[in-house]
């Protein structure tokens, strides 16, 4: 091989690992976030594209692809390495808008649902206790070093899946539609503390209505409710910090076998 073909093949495989983080990058937390420049988010996958390079491709064990023959098939080893990225980035993705569903239960629940604010995150309208769910759990997401173990899933991706070789098998479809039906019973789950007391408050303010027939409900039942679920929302706090950490063990855990499925494949 001359060295025009050596340093092709290296081009090559760099835009194999790029993509790969650039699928990633599109749509996981903190990293897609539209707070962030995509000047420096583009410079940030050039840097750890080039970071990863000779790592791979000093590696033992980690194959490292020829350039194809014929451009459709270069074509369809890209889309391969985004939709990797992409589904890396979904699952965490997945967490967080469940997390911020919960809050709109809540919202619910409270007579918040009219009330919404701006998040810098997505710049999209969100419920107000969603929102400050989603802070709470990027803080929590920041302590444990969430966004670096995330990054070292994305590596631990090239171990497992060959560079322009991948390929998606049944078991991957059933997992990621698996993972999918998780986003409901993760934001019942968080919601449960205040929809739940919310929801006894309303039947017992009903029996009310219905033996003392002169108190007006409404006026009496809406301060409480607010009232009763900041209450729980204050005393539920510190189990919901202990939550979202068990949160993100699920997580690493499901982003482990999504890619050994992949890898599978």
């Amino acid at each position: 091989m001359d060295l025009q073909n050596i340093f092709s093949n290296y081009i090559y495989i760099f835009i194999l690992i790029m993509v790969r983080y650039i699928g990633m990058f599109m749509i996981a937390p903190i990293f897609g976030s539209r707070v962030i420049p995509a000047r420096v988010r583009l410079g940030f996958i050039l840097f750890l594209s080039f970071i990863t390079l000779p790592i791979l491709t000093n590696a033992q064990g980690i194959g490292i692809p020829d350039i194809p023959d014929n451009l459709l098939a270069v074509m369809l080893a890209v889309l391969g390495e985004i939709a990797v990225g992409l589904s890396i980035g979904f699952i965490s993705y997945l967490l967080f808008a469940a997390i911020q569903f919960a809050g709109h239960y809540m919202d619910l629940s409270m007579g918040f649902a009219i009330v919404n604010v701006i998040d810098p995150i997505s710049q999209t309208q969100a419920p107000v206790l969603g929102q400050f769910k989603n802070i709470l759990a990027i803080l929590v997401f920041f302590a444990i070093n969430g966004h670096h173990l995330l990054l070292r899933a994305v590596y631990y991706s090239y171990q497992l899946i060959p560079l322009g070789n991948v390929s998606f098998s049944n078991a991957f479809f059933r997992y990621i539609f698996s993972i999918g039906s998780e986003f409901f019973r993760i934001a019942i789950l968080i919601a449960l503390p205040v929809t739940g007391t919310l929801f006894v408050a309303t039947v017992i303010l009903g029996f009310l209505a219905r033996t003392i027939p002169q108190m007006n409900i409404f006026v009496i039942g809406l301060p409480l409710k607010v009232l009763l679920g900041f209450l729980i929302l204050s005393l539920s706090l510190v189990f919901t910090i202990y939550y979202f950490q068990d949160l993100f063990a699920w997580l690493y855990r499901s982003l482990s076998e999504l890619i050994k499925l992949i890898g599978q494949g």
